[in-house]
């Protein structure tokens, strides 16, 4: 008996189009693959940025906490230093309340002491007596410069009680006016002798007025002015002194 063997015939045109789709198939699912892959990483990449920012943001709040905690001590250190400033000013005018009234009042002893003295350089101390008046009015000097100008001043007349001196000046008396020279004996004696030496008298501390001396003090006082202008060596003088006198 014979046996009838039938080919299976596959049609060629069916095979290739399961093959092209099967490949397009494939590369769509390797595009799909590689568009995941780069959304994958997108957000990774934002990720990691974003931790970098929240990074940086930590490390500013912490620094600015820091900050803060620093400007919170300033701020009371600060406040510590305006409470004790502000102690310091009250204390201050308290001082000046009670110490202006002592400078003026040191002032005013000076004006009487000079207005009492022996009358030399009686301008220039007057003068420096009625600035240190103005300066006790003004608001615009402090405290202390007015007590440092008030102290030089008293230091000034101090320095007269120890000095000797000699100079040329104009004499009031008994109505006449005239040039001599005047001589000061620190604060114990003032004299004046006529420029051509023939004249001599003292200041009366007790009387207050002029005196004309006899000739035998022409030549001490003489000696004195010559001592105080340098133009003899310093030796001892029998010269009349007040002992009540001077700013008594």
């Amino acid at each position: 008996m014979a046996r009838l063997t039938v080919p299976l015939l596959i049609p060629v045109a069916a095979f290739a189009n399961t093959l092209e789709q099967n490949q397009q198939a494939l590369e769509q699912a390797h595009k799909q693959g590689a568009q995941v892959q780069r959304n994958i990483d997108q957000l990774d990449q934002q990720t990691r940025e974003n931790y970098d920012v929240y990074t940086a943001a930590l490390r500013q709040a912490e620094l600015v906490e820091a900050y803060n905690r620093q400007l919170a001590r300033m701020i009371e250190d600060q406040t510590r230093e305006l409470d004790d400033i502000e102690s310091q000013l009250t204390s201050l005018a308290e001082t000046e309340q009670a110490t202006l009234p002592l400078l003026v009042r040191m002032q005013q002893m000076l004006g009487e002491f000079v207005s009492r003295d022996l009358p030399f350089l009686v301008e220039e101390r007057e003068q420096r007596v009625a600035r240190l008046a103005r300066l006790m009015d003004r608001a615009d000097v402090s405290l202390a410069e007015k007590y440092r100008q008030i102290l030089e001043a008293y230091q000034i007349e101090a320095e007269y009680g120890r000095t000797l001196e000699a100079w040329t000046g104009s004499l009031q008396q008994d109505g006449n006016r005239r040039e001599v020279t005047f001589l000061r004996l620190g604060r114990v004696g003032l004299y004046y002798q006529s420029l051509d030496g023939e004249q001599s008298g003292h200041w009366n501390a007790d009387e207050r007025r002029w005196e004309s001396l006899a000739a035998d003090y022409d030549w001490p006082i003489r000696k004195g002015i010559n001592m105080a202008r340098q133009q003899s060596v310093p030796e001892l003088l029998e010269l009349p002194v007040a002992l009540t006198g001077g700013a008594s």
